[in-house]
């Protein structure tokens, strides 16, 4: 579902991804590791169109250069840190809901699972919420839009114990099909979501092999 073909990408003279090659199939769920400045948050943003990059990264058949609406459709994203929104939490709401063809109440359903007080926030504006509370939101948005694949950057970075473990469960609970392809420092997140790590070091991979993630489905 997702091919990375000799994917570069340079910051000045650093290399942040070297010559990167990657197949992630339908129902993989894969955890990109490393050391800050290993290139996998790179690798992450370019996986879903916000860096450009030389090289070739298709999902679904699709590449995300070329067919951008087409690739994108296919995932939904929690981004690790939040836009700066004036828009009102409903109004966030509604507008990816329309996008994306679901329901506001899915999206308030999944809030609440992970501990959001939705109508009690609904009338704030999104870059007013804590950073838990923000993180929360946008995780029940990309939990929501129900897309083949999830891509999250430390989606429980700052999240408290209780809505990290309801985390769990909403991607635990997707099916088989389902793709997920996380970005962590954090080991419980990889011990519990993935059942496959890939290590990237200097912008190259420099382990990929399968764990017995107890996430899997």
């Amino acid at each position: 579902m997702i091919h990375v073909h000799e994917v570069c990408k340079e910051f000045g003279p650093v290399k942040a991804l070297d010559r990167v090659s990657l197949r992630i199939e339908a129902g993989e769920r894969v955890a990109l590791v490393g050391t800050n400045g290993s290139g996998k948050t790179t690798l992450l943003r370019a996986l879903v169109g916000l860096t450009r990059v030389t090289g070739r990264i298709t999902i679904g058949g699709h590449e995300v250069a070329r067919e951008p609406e087409k690739a994108l459709s296919l995932l939904a994203y929690i981004p690790q840190v939040s836009p700066a929104l004036d828009a009102p939490v409903q109004v966030v709401a509604e507008t990816i809901a329309s996008l994306r063809n679901v329901s506001v109440d899915a999206i308030q359903a999944h809030a609440e699972s992970l501990g959001l007080p939705y109508r009690e926030v609904a009338s704030s504006r999104f870059r007013d919420l804590s950073g838990g509370m923000r993180q929360k939101f946008l995780a029940a948005l990309a939990l929501a839009a129900e897309a083949p694949i999830l891509v999250a950057d430390e989606p429980t970075a700052s999240l408290d114990a209780p809505s990290r473990e309801a985390f769990f469960r909403a991607v635990s609970a997707r099916g088989a099909s389902s793709t997920f392809v996380l970005c962590s420092h954090r080991a419980e997140e990889v011990e519990r979501l993935v059942t496959r790590v890939v290590e990237l070091r200097e912008g190259r991979i420099v382990r990929d092999e399968r764990v017995a993630g107890t996430g899997a489905p």
